[in-house]
């Protein structure tokens, strides 16, 4: 589970929590019961022996005696853990883990037994790790390097199988040319010849579907979910990777109707806030070991590490937090508990925690998961013939970028004696060339060039909605849908405003 580069001290480790349920059974010495904990301040009631057992999470804590500082981590490890899984991808021997047919790939689906009994197929194990939940519809962060065997392996199937695809099919169009004074029957002949011999080649010529080598695995759970007794693996697709970022997006292809219980988004924390000495906690199973966490510092923020891309991630948070074979993927949490960054490598002689680890900063993941997933869920709709989110194709400034330009602009408004308290409103950042605001002249957008920054329009409203940032702005936009008429609020540097009126478009694929 441990990628080396060369004889570089640098060494990718894979990480695996299986999440725990939401009820933990703990021994209570004191009442020689089990007592069944919630995970919040919840009360819960058993019966145990014919005695009915109920205690709070806070009052099981005050009794132990323990800290403030302890508590803390108690309850993350509590509320956090549920949302880690185990990840896994096996090169399959025989069950099918997905199938496409000559029009292209179906629905991820396993085999009628495979499906009942969630356990892993037959074959070669292509590596493990784990990931953390982040949407409610399935959707799961990781490592790429975690599934990197099985995604390449999928890839180059995929490939090879295009490349007979597209042989065929410019063949077929260049025969199809040369007799277009045949008959039809005489084009439809030649046609099925040359899908035939494709198929033959290629080794569909008996099977209607084929069936994609690698498949990747989820667990919530040491124990399983479904019975108690037998641990369960849930199917999921590789909907797409970062490489240059070290993270991969894998949705699980049950329903997701049916997982409620077990889909709990983690929340993300801000990366770029992080300063050095504060506390940070990574959650994993080193050595296979279930669910373990480990605490420490920020060691360092701002490190450059070499990804499996090969190219220097930048950012990277350094931390203490032992971090072994067993844990990448696996997300690094402030004592909020909410995602800061996502463990991805040491540095160690012996292969073992030294501690020296990095984590791919939460900003970053955060903003291309996000994407990713949006992309996907589009995807998804317009296949089901159904409208999709609406389109605007205006990029604005997040996070840091955004506070500075407030900053500037608030500075700059008080020197023109102009009366403001504070900046509003979306700064546009760039301007796709299909979106629907090119329609508009005179929109503006906020430029950076060797170091002088030329303040652009800002959205200020959108269809009557005051947008205070960016992050409201991001908000009005998911509520939109294709085709809508939008009316827009533009305020440039000068503080002059105007409206424009757009139809939203398509968001591209």
């Amino acid at each position: 589970n441990m990628m080396a580069f060369g004889r570089s001290l640098l060494s990718f480790v894979c990480i695996a929590l299986p999440a725990a349920s939401a009820f933990h059974n703990i021994p209570f010495h004191n009442l020689h019961r089990k007592v069944h904990l919630a995970p919040s301040n919840a009360v819960v009631g058993n019966t145990l022996d014919g005695v009915d057992v109920t205690v709070k999470a806070t009052e099981l804590d005050d009794s132990l005696g323990l800290s403030p500082e302890e508590k803390t981590v108690v309850n993350i490890h509590r509320v956090c853990s549920p949302s880690v899984v185990y990840v896994t991808s096996v090169l399959s021997s025989s069950s099918p883990v997905s199938t496409r047919t000559r029009r292209g790939r179906k629905k991820a689906e396993s085999n009628n037994s495979q499906k009942q009994k969630n356990k892993l197929p037959n074959g070669m194990s292509l590596g493990s790790g784990s990931g953390f939940v982040i949407d409610s519809e399935g959707y799961i962060v990781t490592n790429y390097h975690v599934v990197q065997r099985a995604y390449e392996s999928n890839q180059a199937v995929l490939q090879y199988e295009k490349f007979w695809d597209d042989l065929a099919k410019n063949t077929t169009k260049n025969i199809k040319d040369k007799l277009s004074f045949s008959s039809s029957n005489v084009v439809d002949n030649v046609e099925g010849v040359l899908n035939r011999t494709v198929n033959a080649i290629t080794g569909r010529e008996n099977n209607e579907t084929e069936v994609l080598p690698a498949g990747v695995f989820v667990r919530f759970g040491e124990n399983g979910e479904t019975d108690g007794s037998v641990t369960s693996y849930y199917s999921c697709e590789i909907v797409d990777v970062k490489k240059e970022l070290d993270i991969a997006v894998l949705k699980i292809m049950e329903s997701s109707d049916k997982m409620n219980n077990l889909l709990k988004p983690m929340e993300y924390g801000s990366s770029s806030n992080l300063v050095v000495g504060q506390s940070l906690l990574a959650i994993g199973n080193p050595f296979g070991l279930d669910r373990t966490i480990t605490s420490g510092l920020v060691s360092a923020t701002g490190r450059s590490v070499t990804g499996v891309a090969g190219n220097q991630i930048k950012n990277c948070i350094q931390t203490d937090c032992a971090i072994n074979p067993g844990n990448s993927g696996g997300p690094l949490l402030n004592l909020k508990g909410e995602v800061v960054g996502v463990n991805t490598m040491i540095i160690s002689a012996s292969g073992s925690s030294s501690g020296i680890g990095f984590a791919v900063p939460g900003d970053s993941v955060k903003e291309n998961a996000d994407k990713i997933i949006e992309l996907d869920k589009q995807r998804r709709l317009r296949n089901a013939k159904r409208k999709g989110r609406g389109w605007l194709g205006a990029a604005v400034a997040t996070s840091s970028l955004e506070e500075s330009l407030q900053k500037r602009l608030l500075s700059s408004l008080l020197e023109q004696e102009k009366n403001s308290e504070e900046v509003v409103g979306a700064f546009i950042t760039s301007i796709d060339a299909k979106s629907p605001l090119m329609s508009q002249e005179g929109v503006s957008t906020t430029s950076i060039t060797n170091g002088n920054v030329q303040i652009g329009d800002r959205i200020v409203s959108a269809g009557g909605n005051a947008i205070e940032n960016a992050e409201a702005f991001v908000t009005e936009m998911k509520g939109r849908v294709e085709g809508e008429n939008l009316s827009l609020t533009i305020e440039n540097a000068g503080g002059e405003r105007r409206v424009v009126y757009v139809t939203l478009g398509q968001i591209p694929l």
